[in-house]
């Protein structure tokens, strides 16, 4: 169940707020990735585990992440990861790089983040 207090913040947001904390969000993965490229199993790991149950549209997403994940150099991955094209920040909404930040990473750009709010 979702929280009252996620909800209530989620209403006072502009429409765009949640690709603006996606891509910071992202911007800590690729700093992570940029030391240490291992970690790029772990979203080749989702998308294994996310294929068995996925919607058609889903597929399709997870089709284009792999393309992504088995055909770019890291440093290409990380590059796009943090870019601010339509591509990117459709992807981002479907990201597959849960695992790769701690719970403690998350609430700190959450908590950071100060993005502006609509007026009431």
């Amino acid at each position: 169940m979702i929280s009252q207090k996620l909800i209530d913040f989620a209403h006072h947001r502009e429409a765009d707020w949640i690709d603006v904390l996606s891509r910071e969000l992202h911007v800590l993965v690729a700093s992570k990735l940029r030391a240490d490229s291992n970690l790029l199993g772990i979203p080749l790991y989702n998308l294994r585990i996310w294929k068995r149950t996925a919607t058609p549209e889903m597929k399709l997403l997870i089709r284009r992440w792999k393309l992504i994940l088995m055909t770019w150099s890291p440093e290409e991955i990380i590059d796009f990861l943090t870019s601010d094209t339509a591509e990117a920040r459709t992807l981002r909404r479907c990201s597959p790089f849960c695992g790769v930040l701690t719970p403690q990473e998350i609430a700190a750009v959450w908590q950071a983040s100060n993005g502006p709010t609509k007026m009431a």
